[in-house]
């Protein structure tokens, strides 16, 4: 993949992010002037939070992806494109919001199901894209970028349109229960301690301040998106967000100071 095409894939990713906040914001609209006084006492009183938290994970998607974008656009490191890749994917995140929207209208249950597959996907190719950065983070000798972009899009949907979805239980994270937990826990643990392992590597081998601090980074991001993807109480959306956005700043920094010098 050549430069331009990483440019104009990470420019529709951030414009497709604003697009979900977009949606995510007139979804809110929709709610407060159509739902009736129950469903919206319910909404401020239960979802505030969890509303909040996909609020910031889908504004800061947006703000992450055209800032870091025009931060590294000179760079041409497959370790910050992966990353960006990531910052691009908790855009998904946004389109929660239209489960609410289907429940105050009776919609039938199956648009339910496809928005949590989606939501899923987005979950999954955030984080195969970090594991992909950690690979880059040393020195990989595989360069084939189209070819691990391909594999991470085929399998984040593959995943997601696997899922089993119970549409009988909604979740307080405003997604369809997944059946099969153990196997997504797996999935899950297993990629993030892969990755975790692949900037641990880095900064073994390299030594620096820089490769150490993007290993705590990387830390950061994945213990905030786990709280702000799957919990809802005030408390893991605060620190959720903390985690997320502090420690996504924290890898741009130190990634920016690593390659400077390259």
């Amino acid at each position: 993949m050549t430069p331009a095409l990483r440019k104009i894939f990470l420019t529709s990713g951030a414009v497709l992010g604003l697009v979900f906040f977009l949606v995510f914001c007139a979804g809110i609209v929709t709610l407060v002037r159509n739902s009736d006084r129950l469903f919206a006492a319910t909404l401020s009183a239960s979802l505030i939070w969890t509303l909040a938290g996909v609020a910031v994970t889908a504004l800061f998607s947006v703000v992450g992806g055209f800032g870091f974008r025009r931060l590294f656009r000179r760079m041409a490191s497959l370790e910050i494109f992966f990353f960006l890749a990531f910052i691009v994917s908790l855009s998904f995140d946004a389109l929660k919001i239209l489960n609410l929207v289907f429940i105050a209208r009776n919609a039938a249950p199956h648009y339910g199901m496809l928005v949590t597959r989606t939501v899923y996907f987005g979950y999954f190719l955030g984080l195969l894209s970090l594991f992909a950065s950690s690979l880059f983070s040393g020195d990989s000798h595989f360069r084939k970028m189209g070819t691990i972009l391909g594999t991470i899009l085929a399998f984040s949907f593959s995943l997601s349109y696997s899922l089993p979805i119970d549409s009988t239980v909604f979740q307080a994270n405003l997604l369809y229960r997944v059946s099969g937990e153990a196997l997504i826990l797996l999935v899950r643990f297993g990629l993030e301690i892969l990755t975790l392992f692949g900037f641990a590597r880095s900064a073994f081998l390299s030594g620096t301040t820089e490769q150490r601090g993007i290993l705590g980074a990387a830390v950061m991001v994945i213990v905030g998106r786990e709280l702000l993807f799957f919990l809802s109480s005030p408390l893991f959306i605060l620190m959720g967000s903390a985690l997320l956005v502090g420690g996504a700043v924290l890898f741009s920094r130190f990634s920016y100071a690593k390659h400077l010098w390259i």
